[in-house]
């Protein structure tokens, strides 16, 4: 079974679902809401699971009952929660998340306890990493122990797939270790200023890859929803359409995409097949209501695929 650890973010996630997002000083009124266990670390740790990898989960949460019920939530979803270290200080993560009915959502975060993870709990981290093919990170901890985790997990031998969301300044080392990088459209424009309003979609893909490579990035992958992903790295560059969707809540689609591709390159697969089954996965979770409810399963993710390839 292939073995992936996650270092990243554990959210208690509040949503709300409206005709359309409020204006800013603008009251708008609901249709449902819900309560997830969530975070782009956790949305991740339990896509692997459910494919049918070995996840670890490796993060911080508060010794809170919010905590409680994300560690319970990862367990019920076959993660390893063995690496999460529980803060008696700093409270657990949360954001509210606003969903529009076309998908289109807006999201403030909280991260707390995840922004508070020492050197010194990384390092402890290591018989963790040791034990994967593939380390994902985000950029929802604190940065200078997501650095050292990446330092941590190439020494282990892992690969590396840095999904750098949400968008914050990071040292360009970062993205050299990194084996993958995978921003979507606004983070890859967050982290090269290059802005694709009025410019053509093939020549902006273009020149944010090569502005990213300039930043040490080798092998990098950009998710632009409905356009499909560009992947630009040593053996070339090319597109992955987007498959045909109705989409309905888009928030955990970045999140099924990385580990879905993370789960094919800890199989060796090759990487337009990865990325093909990769897009499957962010596919289906837009499809479905909340970020860790939407998350598929490898037969749902196979299912698919057959569907769409064989019209």
């Amino acid at each position: 079974m292939s073995c992936i650890a996650v270092f990243g973010d554990l959210l208690y996630d509040c949503f709300i679902w409206a005709e359309r997002l409020p204006r800013q000083g603008e009251t708008v009124t609901g249709y449902a809401s819900g309560f997830f266990a969530g975070g782009k670390g956790g949305n991740q740790a339990v896509v692997c699971a459910r494919l049918g990898a070995r996840s670890l989960m490796l993060g911080k949460v508060g010794a809170d009952s919010r905590g409680e019920f994300l560690l319970n939530a990862m367990r019920e979803n076959g993660v390893d929660v063995s690496g999460v270290v529980v803060d008696p200080e700093n409270p657990t993560g949360t954001d509210c998340v606003h969903v529009a009915s076309s998908g289109h959502n807006a999201i403030i975060v909280a991260p707390l306890a995840n922004v508070r993870v020492t050197a010194a709990e990384v390092d402890a981290m290591r018989p963790w990493f040791e034990r994967a093919q593939v380390a994902l990170f985000q950029l929802q901890v604190n940065a200078d122990a997501v650095e050292r985790a990446m330092a941590l997990a190439k020494d282990c031998g892992a690969i590396l797939v840095l999904n750098p969301a949400p968008a914050c300044e990071v040292p360009n080392r970062m993205f050299e270790l990194a084996d993958y990088v995978t921003p979507n459209e606004t983070e890859a424009e967050f982290f090269t200023g290059i802005y694709r309003e009025g410019m053509a979609l093939e020549d902006w893909r273009e020149r944010a890859a090569e502005a990213l490579h300039g930043r040490g990035a080798k092998r990098l992958i950009i998710t632009m929803g409905e356009h499909g992903a560009y992947y630009s790295g040593p053996e070339g560059a090319f597109m992955m359409p987007a498959f045909s969707i109705e989409a309905v809540d888009s928030t955990a689609a970045g999140d099924a995409f990385n580990g879905g591709l993370a789960l094919k390159l800890a199989e060796g697969r090759e990487l337009r097949e990865a990325m093909r089954y990769a897009s499957a996965c962010g596919a289906i979770a837009t499809m479905r209501r909340g970020s860790m409810p939407s998350l598929p399963t490898n037969a749902e993710a196979e299912a698919f695929l057959k569907r769409h390839l064989e019209v």
